[in-house]
């Protein structure tokens, strides 16, 4: 699949991902504990690099350029599908919305429409019980993979890592006045990342899927205190998340 830009026909790769995420980064708002560029973007593109690089080693297609531009995207205007219901209503869904910017932004750039339409696959399939369309090509649907598996890469390290992501995403409910219960948490976050891992697209030289759900498993299992020893000096930062469970 190729693509023009309008204007700079000889912009390389890095050159045009530099220019997006100029583009890119006022749509994410830095104050969310977690959802933010620095941290859940930049993090995850190096995931991007290591699950193309492994896949194009199998030689299975995959497209590295088009997983980099649709995870930059995919949480594009994260929180104003909670400030303004209306954008969320018009757009059916928060990856609706973000899939809507980069058609936007991409058009801009000059962006055939297919490959437009690759990018917005992408990022759908980050959608929570999103299925892949049945004619997608395998270069897309593996494309399409590797996204969402960067962007549920938390699971997957240490086990405090994993903790302290979990927290502040609780941290960014109650940002938007959603009281986050602990219990609840738990089972939201086991369902979402037991049924949506693509453990066939599993980082290397981190833990391994079988790790990953020892990470689910051990934080179900741990109580509001046990969990607050693991995140050692934060535990006062996130200790009033689980004070009603621990009372």
């Amino acid at each position: 699949m190729e693509f023009v830009i309008l204007n700079d026909e000889g912009q390389n790769e890095a050159g045009f991902l530099e220019l997006l995420s100029s583009d890119l980064k006022p749509f994410y708002e830095p104050r969310l504990p977690y959802h933010n560029w620095d941290e859940h973007i930049e993090h995850g593109l190096s995931i991007i690099d290591n699950l193309c690089g492994q896949e194009k080693a199998k030689g299975n297609p995959i497209n590295s350029f088009m997983a980099k531009i649709a995870y930059m995207g995919h949480d594009a205007g994260f929180p104003h599908d909670l400030i303004t219901p209306d954008i969320w209503k018009k757009y059916g869904s928060k990856e609706g919305y973000s899939a809507h910017i980069m058609d936007v932004l991409l058009q801009n750039y000059g962006f055939e429409e297919s490959y437009i339409r690759g990018v917005q696959t992408c990022i759908m399939f980050t959608k929570m019980g999103e299925q892949l369309p049945e004619d997608v090509d395998e270069e897309i649907g593996n494309t399409a993979e590797a996204v969402r598996t960067a962007d549920l890469s938390h699971v997957f390290g240490p086990y405090k890592g994993f903790v302290v992501d979990s927290f502040k995403l609780m941290e960014e409910d109650k940002m938007y006045g959603r009281e986050p219960v602990l219990a609840e948490f738990k089972k939201k976050t086991r369902f979402v990342l037991t049924n949506y891992l693509s453990r066939g697209f599993i980082p290397s030289g981190t833990c391994s899927i079988v790790d990953g759900m020892k990470n689910i498993e051990r934080f179900g299992k741990d109580s509001p205190s046990r969990l607050l020893k693991v995140v050692g000096n934060q535990a006062n930062r996130f200790a009033s998340l689980v004070k009603r469970e621990a009372a």
